[in-house]
């Protein structure tokens, strides 16, 4: 199951780096050759294991964790070759931290200067936002032939929000959907930016990390660098959608409105957008004009609670009351299933709900009262793993930011930091600011910056619960299992 994955993991990245060869061949660049062979040779390599195995018929739920984070620490570390062969970035742990990011949708950079590269590297910059944001896993189950129930446990494994979402009654043509809806709109972005001016190369690089809300662009200055305010726009309404949820866009495409008319967390998202945009311009003291301040506290909004982390303005420099909005939309992200990164718009209003219940039973302990999202009603269970997962959530980003004040960064770069890479935005304050990268952070931050970033993109516990599995008395206890065709515990006792 692991290899098999892995193989067509392997497989979409290498063509994404032989992608990136054609585009650094018709520039006339020098890394033609190294992106060539980087990108042949992990193509061969996911090939072979992916023929060279199966799905097996039956997929547990252990093996599902394990697949997908062995799979994302697989394609992380191929997609970090090309930065260390085209000499783009030059020690191992950078190409990682660069090829984590990118695959993440966080679009935390170390690379400095962007435009100091070959155009062929940053378009696989831009690819593998592309590839991350969707997700890897997705592409997999739809070109799989059959994974029967297991392939809904993978979509919910790498799904952003608490639970994956069938658009048709088979789980492949829900990813297959998916996949076409997310590349449909990246192609009708492209053709928008290059009729607002940007040319063909840049269309198609800024698309890329725009539907995926991942944020890398070919230019130190970001979207800044056109200085347009018809291409800011597009970003801005771009951005919005990308951080809403794709079911319900593919399901509006489809001629039913109603579940954007029903949806309580759409109306959540679109008034905390439009407040956070009304106080960020009123208080934002850097803006020349009432028009500006608009739209650049629309563009930073939307970037920062879309998680795509474009820049246009450095909000560093805005009032003490803008930034501490920022700070406070850093870790919550879009709506579930956008290819934003954070806690989602969802989880909050799930625990709203939860905290007024146990308000209300303070004064009235027999209160038997669900956990609601508007006329939704969630279960016992699924309540509890929201609640559970904004807990951990929480311990995370604490840890994050106290392992990150050790290493000598202050306390502002530090929170931003901690919750920007685990909300997988970008940028962040301070030394992490949009005029800066995160070259600023010593190396062991970095490190743990890695580890963040991934907990977020897959959200947290598809990667505990595959380090439980892969403990050492348990993988000899499943490999016995296996030999011996014993049926396994359930997976609450493992």
């Amino acid at each position: 199951m692991v290899a098999h994955v892995v193989g067509i993991a392997l497989g979409v990245c290498g063509a994404g780096i032989l992608v990136s060869a054609l585009v650094e061949t018709l520039d006339g660049g020098p890394d033609v050759i190294a992106l060539l062979a980087s990108g042949a040779g992990i193509t061969i390599v996911g090939t072979a294991l992916w023929q060279g195995t199966r799905v097996p018929d039956k997929i547990m739920l252990i093996d599902v964790f394990v697949t997908v984070t062995v799979a994302w620490l697989t394609i992380a570390a191929a997609g970090a070759i090309p930065y260390l062969v085209t000499g783009s970035l030059s020690t191992i742990d950078l190409a990682l931290f660069e090829s984590i990011s990118g695959f993440s949708t966080t679009g935390a950079t170390v690379m400095r200067p962007i435009e100091g590269n070959s155009a062929g590297i940053l378009f696989w910059r831009s690819i593998t936002q592309l590839i991350g944001g969707m997700g890897v896993i997705v592409l997999v189950v739809a070109v799989l032939p059959t994974v029967g129930s297991g392939g809904m446990n993978l979509l919910e494994a790498e799904a952003p929000g608490p639970t994956g979402e069938r658009l048709t009654p088979r789980v492949r043509h829900t990813a297959r959907n998916l996949w076409v809806l997310y590349l449909g709109f990246t192609i009708v972005l492209a053709v928008a930016y290059i009729a607002a001016g940007m040319s063909i190369y840049d269309g198609f690089a800024h698309s890329f990390t725009t539907v995926s809300t991942g944020g890398f662009s070919p230019y130190n200055a970001s979207i800044g660098h056109f200085d347009s305010a018809v291409i800011e726009w597009i970003a801005i309404l771009a951005m919005f959608l990308a951080g809403g949820s794709f079911a319900i866009w593919y399901r509006l495409l489809r001629g039913d409105p109603g579940p954007l008319l029903r949806s309580v967390e759409l109306r959540f998202y679109v008034m905390l957008v439009l407040g956070a945009i009304t106080v960020v311009a009123i208080t934002n003291e850097a803006g020349t004009t009432g028009h500006e301040r608009i739209r650049d506290a629309a563009f930073v909004v939307n970037a920062i609670v879309s998680t795509t982390g474009f820049g246009t303005a450095d909000y560093g420099l805005w009032s003490d009351a803008a930034q501490v909005i920022i700070l406070l939309l850093l870790p919550l992200g879009g709506m579930a299933g956008s290819t934003s990164g954070g806690v989602k718009m969802v989880r909050v209003l799930a625990v709203a709900s939860y905290a007024h219940r146990e308000t209300l039973r303070q004064l009235h302990p027999r209160l038997v009262r669900p956990v609601r999202i508007g006329s939704s009603v969630l279960d016992d269970g699924t309540a509890n793993k929201i609640m559970a997962f904004m807990v951990i959530a929480l311990a995370i980003f604490g840890s994050g930011t106290v392992l990150i004040a050790m290493t000598g960064v202050d306390l502002i770069t530090s929170v931003s930091a901690s919750a920007t890479m685990l909300g997988n935005v970008g940028p962040g304050l301070n030394e992490v600011g949009p005029s800066n990268d995160f070259l600023n952070l010593p190396r062991a931050a970095r490190f743990f910056g890695m580890g963040m970033m991934l907990l977020g993109r897959l959200e947290i516990y598809p990667i505990l619960l595959a380090l439980v599995a892969l403990q050492p008395r348990r993988v000899k206890s499943f490999i016995i299992r296996r030999r011996t065709k014993r049926p396994p515990r359930p997976l609450s006792s493992q």
